[in-house]
């Protein structure tokens, strides 16, 4: 316990250092403040937004995106996993359309998806789909195809039905790697998210960034950046917290 409270303060000894030196910059005035506002300006800007509570609409708005892009990934990501790891002839007649698919890169899509979809929340939700798709589906492929063949073999010598090899070996096996991939995924539909909502959105912290470009407002625009950033990683460390406590074991 008080290794890991070392740790973290030496994490937090960096960006600590860089904000006094920041700040240090800015009050001698050797830096412009319209291009690089000074620390405390960008605490003003930020206590102005959650006075006014207009922050938290922007969050909400990214969220909710960012959930419902995650729940279709899933539901789509992980059963395609798994059958295609069950069903190894299936691999060769799907894998090598992904993997094509997988080198273009998710922003090459939104002229596509704006095209298809318009630029309302249908477009948006296939981009972070499209996006956050080949972390969860490669990570629960390979999961599924690194079980253990001792495991295999014991289930095939009790006579296990289909089922119970799929909920008590496989799945259980493979879900570290799922975690790695749901990680990954949420990390790459954050980013998708912020991208689309910069080019076409009316809310959203993508949007907020945007807002503060065509105000010409340095302060809106790194105070976007700073919330963005700590969300993704409020997010990324909620995903390992669960994944602790439902895989108690892989982190013994």
């Amino acid at each position: 316990m008080k290794d890991q409270i070392i740790r973290k303060i030496q994490g937090l000894l960096f960006p600590a250092l860089l904000i006094i030196l920041w700040q240090g910059v800015s009050y001698f005035g050797w830096v412009n403040p319209y291009l690089l506002p000074s620390p405390g300006d960008i605490m003003g800007t930020l206590a102005e937004l959650l006075f006014t509570g207009e922050i938290f609409i922007h969050i909400k708005s990214s969220l909710f995106r960012l959930g419902v892009g995650m729940a279709i990934t899933i539901v789509l990501a992980v059963p395609l996993g798994l059958f295609i790891g069950l069903f190894s002839g299936a691999q060769k007649f799907i894998t090598p359309t992904l993997a094509f698919l997988q080198q273009i890169p998710s922003i090459a899509w939104i002229p596509v998806f704006i095209l298809w979809l318009g630029i309302g929340e249908g477009s948006k939700i296939a981009l972070m789909v499209y996006a956050a798709f080949f972390p969860v589906f490669i990570n629960t492929l390979f999961g599924i195809q690194s079980v253990d063949q001792k495991l295999k073999e014991v289930a095939q010598a009790f006579s296990l039905g289909y089922r119970t090899r799929i909920t008590h070996i496989y799945l259980p096996s493979a879900a570290p790697h799922f975690f790695v991939g749901i990680r990954l995924g949420f990390s790459n539909c954050w980013r998708a998210l912020v991208a689309a909502e910069i080019i076409a959105s009316s809310k959203g912290l993508g949007y907020l960034l945007m807002e503060g470009r065509n105000l010409a407002q340095a302060e809106l625009i790194l105070v976007s950046i700073f919330i963005i950033g700590s969300l993704g990683a409020l997010i990324d460390y909620g995903i390992k917290y669960l994944e602790q406590r439902a895989l108690p074991w892989n982190n013994a």
